[in-house]
C-alpha cells in the first residue's frame, strides 16, 4: 500500500515528465539557436539520469536525444556549439563501471520507489542504465548520424544484459538491451569505425559468458548486411570477421555453436565469406577429431555419453560437422563442385555422440528439402556411389529412383 509520501513523491515525478515535455517542445523549435540553453538543460537533467519510474526516464531519453542531434560533424566546417555527445557518454561510462567490471548476470532488482531501499554503486548504475537505453533507443531512429566510439563502448556491457530467448516476461532492462542492440546494429558505420565494432565484438568473444558470445553473432549478423559494402571494401574486415565465426563455432556451449553455424551459413549464402580449400580443410580436419571409446558400465551395458575428460574433443569433432553443415545449407537451391563430397563427409557422422548425430539429421533433411523441386538436375552433380549412399541415408529409398 503506498504511503503519502510514495505518492507524493510519485505525483512530483509526473509533474517533472510533463515539464520536459513542454520544454522539448520549444526547443525542438528553436533547433540550432539555443545552444547555451541546452548546455544548461543537460546540467539540470544529468543529477536526474538515476529516476526509476519508466515515464521520467522516457522522457528524459527523448530530450537529450533533442540536446545532442545537433553534434554533427561535417566536412570542412567548425564544430557546432551544442552539447557534444561523446562528451556526454565518456561521463556515463565511468558512472557504469560498476556493471562493467562484473562477471555474473546482471538483474534488474530495482522497483519503482525513488529514495527506497539500497542506494550503492550499483543500484545507481542500473538505474541509470536504464536512462542511457532510452536515450540510446529513442536516437536510434531520429538522430542525423549514427553511434560514435564511446556509444560503442557500451556494447560489450549491452550483450551481457540482453536476453537469448524473446521472452516478454523479462524485465525492462533485458528488453530494452535487447533492443538497442537491435537497433545499433542496423547503424550505418564510417569505414573507420568498422575497426573499432569488430574489436570490441573480440573482446566480448572471450567472455565467460556465453549469452554475451551469442548475442555477438547475432549482432554480427545484422550489422554485415547493413554495411555489405563497408565490410566488402576492408578486406582485414572481412578475414576479421571470418576469423570469429570460426572461432565461435568451437565454443563449449552448445547454442553458441549452431549460431556460430547459422552466421556462418548466411555469409556464405550472400558471398560475403567464400567456401575456398582453406575452410574446407579446416572443418575436415576438426571432424578428424578422434573420441575416446564408449565406457561400458557393466557387461552388456554401453553409456552413450561421451566421459567428461573428452568433451574439448566432441566439442572440436562437433565444430567441425556445424561447419560442414553450414556450408551445405549455404547453396539451397543448387550444388556447387564441392557439395558432394562434403555430403559424404557429413553422412560419416551419422552414428556419431549426440549432439553431432542431431547436426548430421537436420542438415540431411534440409538438403533433401531445398533440393526436391529440381532434383532431376541437382543429381546430374553427383556420382552413382553417391546417389546410392544418398538414398540410404535419406528417409524415403524410393526418391532417388
Amino acid at each position: 500500500m503506498y504511503t503519502f509520501a510514495k505518492i507524493m513523491a510519485k505525483a512530483l515525478e509526473e509533474v517533472l515528465a510533463a515539464r520536459l515535455y513542454v520544454l522539448q517542445g520549444g526547443l525542438a523549435q528553436q533547433e540550432w539557436r539555443v545552444p547555451e540553453l541546452m548546455h544548461r538543460l543537460l546540467q539540470y537533467l544529468e543529477p536526474k539520469l538515476t529516476q526509476v519510474y519508466k515515464n521520467v526516464r522516457e522522457r528524459i531519453g527523448s530530450v537529450l536525444t533533442y540536446l545532442f542531434m545537433i553534434d554533427v560533424t561535417l566536412p570542412n566546417s567548425n564544430p557546432t556549439l551544442s552539447p557534444r555527445v561523446s562528451e556526454f557518454t565518456s561521463r556515463i561510462i565511468g558512472q557504469l563501471k560498476p556493471l562493467m567490471e562484473i562477471e555474473e548476470e546482471i538483474q534488474n532488482h530495482i522497483v519503482e520507489e525513488n529514495g527506497i531501499g539500497e542506494q550503492d554503486e550499483r543500484t545507481q548504475a542500473i538505474k541509470l542504465l536504464k536512462t542511457v537505453l532510452k536515450w540510446l533507443m529513442a536516437s536510434a531512429g531520429r538522430s542525423f548520424s549514427t553511434a560514435i566510439a564511446e556509444q560503442l563502448h557500451l556494447m560489450p556491457l549491452l550483450f551481457k544484459i540482453a536476453p537469448v530467448e524473446n521472452d516478454e516476461s523479462y524485465d525492462e532492462l533485458k528488453r530494452d538491451a535487447k533492443m538497442c542492440l537491435a537497433l545499433m546494429s542496423q547503424g550505418l558505420l564510417y569505414p573507420h569505425q568498422v575497426v573499432m565494432v569488430l574489436d570490441v565484438m573480440k573482446q566480448t568473444s572471450e567472455s565467460s559468458s556465453w549469452h554475451a558470445k551469442y548475442t555477438v553473432l547475432t549482432y554480427l549478423q545484422t550489422m554485415v548486411f547493413y554495411n555489405l559494402f563497408i565490410f566488402l571494401d576492408n578486406e582485414q574486415a572481412v578475414q576479421d570477421v571470418r576469423w570469429l565465426v570460426i572461432k565461435l563455432l568451437e565454443d563449449e556451449q552448445l547454442e553458441t555453436r549452431e549460431m556460430a553455424a547459422i552466421t556462418l551459413s548466411g555469409l556464405l549464402q550472400c558471398n560475403f565469406l567464400t567456401m575456398d580449400p582453406t575452410m574446407q580443410l579446416h572443418f575436415e580436419q576438426l571432424c578428424k577429431t578422434q573420441l575416446p571409446k564408449k565406457r561400458k558400465r557393466d557387461p552388456g551395458t554401453v553409456i552413450d555419453t561421451i566421459p567428461p575428460a573428452a568433451s574439448i574433443d566432441l566439442v572440436r569433432r562437433h565444430a567441425g560437422v556445424l561447419g560442414l553443415s553450414a556450408c551445405i545449407l549455404s547453396s539451397p537451391y543448387e550444388v556447387p563442385t564441392w557439395m558432394p563430397q562434403l555430403l559424404m563427409n557429413l553422412s560419416g557422422h551419422l552414428n556419431d555422440p549426440q549432439p553431432i548425430e542431431l547436426t548430421v539429421k537436420k542438415t540431411l533433411s534440409n538438403f533433401r528439402r531445398t533440393h526436391h523441386d529440381n532434383w532431376q538436375e541437382h543429381k546430374q552433380q553427383f556420382t552413382d556411389d553417391q546417389l546410392v549412399i544418398l538414398a540410404d541415408l535419406l528417409v524415403s529409398p524410393c526418391y532417388y529412383a
